[in-house]
């Protein structure tokens, strides 16, 4: 991943690319207009990180922001997925009656594209590392739409089962039934989860999720102040959307999924 997230100054007529996953795009400063393009794959290959306007390929289709010629700052900053999720363990895994199991889930990231509008940061543009598939969560009368994960919750974290795109978030599930609970899914809310870098990895805060026995009335969730270790000292450069909270309600953490919307 080709990503840096501090700001920068970007001249006129001067851009920069970057990469994350197979999602490449470019930046370009020209007259009074941010211009951003983005692209699958390795259409061009030999595209350096930076130049001058004369060195981008006339291919490249953008789009375009209004600013100012004294507007010269952009930022690149990671989001977490606008809905929900719905996770699924590696495999799944029966918690016994007052025991309580980590797993560490990675999600896709995107990257919001800021660019200095007036003198000061506004976003422009969000751009997605992986196309997502939406399920339904919930029963057929009363639910919600969320993206379903491709990649699987696992019980510890090795650097070589994670994308070097995902947002790693560590989630700790502690069993208050009197009944042991086998876990196969997890809905969570992404909106009080902020993003942290770590020696080049993407992490959230951390949560701690009390599995209750009436789900139908919501599951008590906790939100640690920072990511587990070994990302406990993280950097903090992306603030949860919906701000910061120490606890909140899930609404049916762990009921099924109805099916796939596309």
């Amino acid at each position: 991943m080709n990503l840096s997230w501090d700001e920068r100054n970007l001249a006129q007529d001067n851009w920069f690319r970057s990469d994350a996953g197979s999602i490449h795009f470019a930046l370009l400063r020209r007259h009074d207009e941010w211009r951003v393009s983005n692209w699958k794959g390795q259409d061009f290959p030999d595209l350096p990180e930076k130049g001058i306007r004369e060195d981008l390929p006339s291919e490249l289709e953008w789009e375009r922001w209004d600013c100012s010629d004294e507007d010269l700052i952009v930022r690149l900053l990671p989001s977490l997925p606008e809905l929900p999720i719905i996770a699924k363990p590696n495999s799944s895994l029966t918690i016994a009656p007052g025991g309580n199991a980590l797993f560490y889930i990675g999600i896709p990231t995107s990257v919001e594209v800021h660019g200095e509008c007036g003198g000061k940061l506004n976003k422009l543009t969000t751009i997605s590392t992986e196309t997502l598939s939406k399920t339904w969560h919930g029963d057929r009368s009363e639910g919600e739409v969320c993206y379903s994960l491709r990649t699987r919750a696992r019980r510890q974290f090795d650097p070589e089962d994670w994308l070097a795109h995902d947002i790693i978030v560590a989630v700790d599930l502690h069993n208050e039934n009197k009944e042991p609970f086998e876990f196969e899914r997890l809905f969570l809310d992404l909106g009080h989860f902020s993003i942290f870098e770590h020696e080049g990895r993407l992490w959230s805060n951390a949560c701690s999720i009390r599995i209750m026995e009436d789900d139908e009335h919501g599951n008590d969730i906790t939100y640690n102040p920072t990511p587990l270790p070994p990302a406990a000292d993280a950097r903090e450069i992306a603030h949860a959307r919906a701000g910061k909270t120490h606890r909140s309600t899930l609404r049916r953490a762990f009921a099924s999924v109805i099916d796939v919307i596309n």
